[in-house]
């Protein structure tokens, strides 16, 4: 009979969780196209800028860890609904701010949401397909029609800006939210519940460290890296780092359980996760300011966009097929270090129309290795672990995003101009390249599954 029943419930399951990361991924490259137009409509400079795409990414890479233990806690399904609940609130709550600060503080309750709501729908997609054949095609599947938005997100986004304003890509999540729920509500077989404490200590020092390394690369240009502040604001980011690094040592039921980590296979994830995430978000945030630079308007630019998207999705819809075929390892490496080319390309020749392509594609392919990371790391950690496992990959390439943005955004400000920032950006798909190879998909005992 479970045969019977699975394959009906899990098709709306499969959808809602594309849905939302549909949304997600749709929000991150319609915004970073309309950024430059929010800045001219508010008055807001480059680190206001920085601010209304991190503050998003931030209290999403924060909350990410607890978000886990809370679907594991309170159950996958209905954290999952709460989830879409609050970001459709905020969404529409962008879509209306009337300045800087009201939107800044918007995007950080859809970065709330947003954190519920990823490991929450990564528990839901592992419960509702437990053979790994199966689940390996519905995480490719997942990955390819979120991806659409990477392609449509951009040429959408200029559309949007030029023909109606930058406020209607915010109200634009709001009819995916509510099919998202609406598919989420005929799943008819519940997620176990798992009793699992919230780590309040550890929520609060891994949300002080990462805030204020935040606060310090955005700001240091700004005020200067000698200013008071922002000296304070580095020394409470190693502070509070090593406290929680301490507290997780220490603490019975850590928010980050550090025997996770003695998976070689889980690590590299991490790890790639964090440096993939950071070129490839970096990317789409560096190149609207560049090319706005050159005199674009919204359209072009959400057009100069769509080869790298376009090469993202496509291949992230193939990745499953292609790790099948060639080893998801050989697949993700090659990707990597395609995006190392491409962003290398465009830091050498000028942005013109030709390199624009040939280095847009490459860096596609670099952001389309994200289904391999996350096959690796789904694969690393035992049934009982999957929200807290997730949680800690997302917090990681949400960790690599904002890192992105602040560190990218900073280098772009102080240079005037995107090859410094392009540059690290290929050194981060190229140290991305070296952990794949060397450590992702092992052929090792998991430890994890041991404990």
């Amino acid at each position: 009979m479970d045969l019977v029943v699975r394959p009906a419930s899990a098709t709306p399951v499969l959808l809602s969780v594309a849905l939302s990361s549909f949304m997600v991924a749709l929000d991150v490259t319609a915004l970073n196209v309309a950024l430059p137009e929010m800045g001219r409509d508010l008055a807001a400079g480059m680190d206001r800028l920085q601010w209304i795409a991190g503050a998003y990414t931030l209290v999403f890479a924060s909350l990410l860890l607890s978000a886990g233990a809370l679907s594991d806690r309170l159950g996958a399904r209905r954290v999952f609904v709460w989830a879409l609940v609050i970001f459709t609130g905020a969404s529409i709550a962008c879509g209306s701010a009337s300045n800087v600060l009201a939107l800044i503080a918007a995007r950080a309750v859809q970065g709330v949401g947003a954190a519920l709501m990823l490991p929450s729908s990564m528990a839901l997609l592992v419960e509702a397909y437990p053979e790994p054949g199966a689940r390996a095609r519905a995480v490719a599947l997942w990955g390819g029609i979120s991806a659409l938005a990477l392609v449509s997100g951009p040429l959408l986004g200029g559309l949007l800006v030029e023909h109606i304003n930058w406020r209607a890509i915010f109200y634009l999540n709001v009819p995916f939210c509510m099919v998202a729920l609406l598919s989420c509500a005929l799943r008819s077989r519940p997620v176990a519940v798992r009793p699992r404490s919230i780590d309040w200590a550890g929520q609060v020092l891994s949300a002080l460290a990462l805030v204020s390394l935040i606060f310090a690369l955005i700001e240091g240009p700004v005020w200067g890296w000698g200013h008071a502040w922002v000296m304070a604001a580095l020394l409470t980011a190693l502070m509070t780092a090593v406290a929680f690094v301490h507290s997780q040592r220490t603490r019975r039921e850590p928010m980050l359980p550090l025997n996770l980590f003695a998976s070689r296979t889980f690590s590299a994830a991490i790890g790639a996760g964090f440096l993939q995430t950071l070129a490839y978000y970096g990317s789409l945030f560096v190149l609207p300011f560049a090319l706005q630079g050159q005199g674009r308007a919204p359209v072009e630019i959400g057009v100069a966009m769509i080869p790298m998207t376009l090469a993202t999705g496509v291949m992230a819809s193939l990745s499953g097929r292609l790790s099948n075929a060639l080893g998801a390892r050989s697949v993700g490496a090659a990707g990597m270090l395609c995006g190392a080319l491409g962003a290398a390309s465009l830091a050498l020749f000028d942005m013109n129309a030709v390199s624009l392509v040939l280095g847009g594609l490459l860096i596609g392919l670099g952001g389309a290795t994200l289904p391999v990371i996350v096959g690796a790391c789904l694969a690393s950690v035992p049934s009982g672990k999957v929200g807290i496992g997730s949680g800690v990959l997302n917090a990681a390439r949400q960790c690599g995003g904002v890192m992105g943005i602040a560190l990218l955004g900073a280098t772009f400000q102080g240079s005037g101009h995107a090859t410094a920032a392009l540059a690290i950006i290929a050194l981060s798909f190229a140290a991305a390249a070296v952990l794949t190879v060397m450590r992702l998909y092992t052929d090792e005992v998991d430890a994890v599954g041991e404990c």
